[in-house]
This record gives structure tokens, C-alpha cells and sequence, in this order.
């Protein structure tokens, strides 16, 4: 019988367990020349269907260009139609293939977490336990933040 959430069921399919197992197969795909380090996500929305959404991340000469594996799974997900993130797994390693337990997401990741995610959006991080979005982002950007409310 499947783990219930305040949201909706966790099924095998988007268990911590099997999102980690995703996110691990995507950093396998990470392009990585320039830190060797090589990142995965795997992203679970609870208006889609239980498919797992993927991404690593591209490295670029110009490191402001480069693109996170959170935001590249959660951009492929976007570009299906999908709003209401429920749970992002993490994992990395580094350039001697080594698990890097202590990686988290960057605050750009984080702010694109919210975007989609709730306070509560669970974040899986290989090796380093499971959080939820308001423990690295308390406050994100967003309406009555950065956009004033109508009638201000």
C-alpha cells in the first residue's frame, strides 16, 4: 500500500528511493568539463501522471551560463505541462567519482524550487537526508515579495 502525504500518494514510482536511483542515471548524462563534477535531479509533480522528470547539469565556459540539474529537470517538466512540484532528489559526484553527500541546491535552484514547489516540497539529497524546501529558503521571492500585490 503506498506512503500517504499530506499532497497525494507516494507510489514506488516517486518514492525518495526510486527518484534517487533517476537522479543517479541522469548525472551519468552530466556534461562536466570544467568542474568534473557530476551532477543529477529527478523531480516528482503531483499533476503529472508519476513519470519522473530528469536532468544533469551543463557546464559552460562562462559559468553564469551553466545550467543546475535541478533546474533542468524542473524546466523539462515545465515544458510538459507540469506546475506542482512534490519532490526533487539530488545527487553528485565529484571529478574522482566520489558522493558528495554535502551538495545542496543553489539559491537560483532554490528560488526555482519555489516557483513550482510549496515550503514543504520535499528535497532527497543523496547521502545527505531529506529537507524540505523551507529549510534552505524561508523566504522566497514571489507575489508580495518582488511583484506587489494588486491595489499597492
Amino acid at each position: 500500500m503506498p506512503e500517504k502525504t499530506a499532497k497525494h500518494e507516494i507510489t514506488p514510482h516517486t518514492s525518495p528511493d526510486a527518484l534517487l536511483a533517476a537522479a543517479r542515471e541522469a548525472a551519468g548524462h552530466a556534461y562536466a568539463p570544467y568542474s568534473g563534477w557530476h551532477v543529477g535531479a529527478a523531480a516528482a509533480f503531483a499533476d503529472g501522471t508519476g513519470g519522473i522528470h530528469r536532468g544533469a547539469n551543463v557546464e559552460n565556459g562562462s559559468y553564469g551560463l551553466t545550467l543546475c540539474a535541478e533546474r533542468a529537470a524542473i524546466v523539462a517538466a515545465a515544458n510538459a505541462g507540469l506546475r506542482k512540484l512534490e519532490r526533487l532528489a539530488l545527487t553528485c559526484r565529484d571529478a574522482s567519482g566520489r558522493l558528495v553527500p554535502g551538495i545542496v541546491p543553489c539559491g537560483a535552484c532554490l528560488q526555482v524550487i519555489a516557483e513550482f514547489g510549496t515550503p514543504d516540497t520535499e528535497i532527497v539529497i543523496d547521502g545527505g537526508g531529506s529537507f524540505r524546501l523551507a529549510d534552505f529558503l524561508p523566504r522566497p521571492f514571489g507575489t508580495g515579495v518582488t511583484v506587489p500585490r494588486q491595489g499597492r
